[in-house]
């Protein structure tokens, strides 16, 4: 039982970190991808390998961007840094 819950445990962090691009209408009228950058097991290098996968042929990086996000972490606010890239392939 301990071994299942743990496997589910990893199943469910895999979930969290996996970079999935979203696809929109870029500023020119053709296919674009947005992808979340930070978080969980997730990094600007993580998502530009990901842009690499999605755009085998290359791409065009149309936006990155960054910011700061709040959140709580045993009642204390915490700040953390929030990436994005836009990109459109080539």
């Amino acid at each position: 039982m301990k071994y299942l819950l743990a496997i589910v445990g990893v199943a469910a962090l895999a979930g969290c970190m996996s970079i999935d691009p979203v696809p929109f209408r870029g500023p020119d009228g053709k296919q674009a991808y947005s992808m979340k950058c930070s978080g969980m097991g997730r990094s600007l290098d993580a998502c530009y390998q990901k842009a690499g996968e999605v755009c085998p042929s290359g791409y065009n990086i149309v936006d990155r961007p960054s910011g700061t996000v709040g959140f709580m972490n045993q009642g204390t606010m915490m700040m953390a840094p929030a990436n994005g890239l836009v990109i459109q392939c080539k």
